[in-house]
């Protein structure tokens, strides 16, 4: 906890305090599942199982790529695997922003909320 952190929840009252902490940080398992919910989370689960197969496919092309040994035929193979896996990375960097949006959309909802009970008193 920083030390902004604690002068805030030096400041609440208990039942503002229980609120802050209920709506507190989550962890990383947290974040990552919080993907799965809400008005978009069927293009997560499309992400996810699109970048499995990609994953899967580009495995078996390194595979084949070591298996061959040698000529164009490897080339082809090798620049598949690296495609796939530019593309598997591409999708995991959304799928890390995405998670990274919905932790500031939450923090912006706590706020709200404060102001919210703030504007109520």
């Amino acid at each position: 906890m920083t030390d902004i952190d604690k002068e805030i929840e030096d400041v609440l009252d208990a039942e503002e305090r229980a609120l802050h902490r209920e709506l507190g940080e989550q962890g990383l398992y947290a974040q990552w599942f919080s993907v799965y919910r809400g008005p978009q989370a069927w293009i997560a689960l499309i992400m996810t199982f699109v970048s499995f197969v990609m994953a899967v496919i580009a495995f078996y092309a390194v595979y084949r790529a070591f298996e061959i040994g040698g000529g164009a035929e490897t080339m082809r193979w090798g620049g598949l695997a690296i495609l796939l896996m530019f593309m598997v990375s591409f999708m995991k960097v959304w799928f890390w922003m995405r998670m990274e949006s919905n932790r500031v959309i939450r923090e912006i909802k706590r706020v709200e909320l404060q102001i919210a009970r703030l504007q109520s008193r």
